[in-house]
């Protein structure tokens, strides 16, 4: 994954927001997350596409931090997404 891929929610997730955490689930798989915090603000982000870049400059303007500081806590997160297939990862679009 790099900056300037494509990230994409994956179909089959059901999301709902139960006090300050979005609890999801895929039915077919079911993989369960609970996300709170900037997890829950990636994930609402997403309901388009989004580079990894995009999502780090986002998440630097809400949460008053450098996009350099946010970058290695999206990728994690990213990657822990990835794992539980709740993301795809496309390369970048050709311009």
């Amino acid at each position: 994954m790099t900056e300037n891929s494509l990230i994409a929610r994956r179909e089959g997730w059901i999301a709902a927001w139960v006090d300050e955490s979005l609890i999801m689930m895929h039915a077919e798989s079911e993989f369960y997350l609970n996300l709170t915090g900037s997890g829950s603000r990636i994930w609402e982000l997403l309901e388009s596409p989004r580079s990894v870049s995009d999502l780090c400059e986002a998440l630097s303007r809400e949460f008053d931090i450098e996009p350099d500081a946010a970058r290695p806590e999206v990728l994690a997160f990213l990657d822990q997404l990835l794992l539980r297939k709740a993301i795809d990862v496309r390369p970048p679009a050709m311009a």
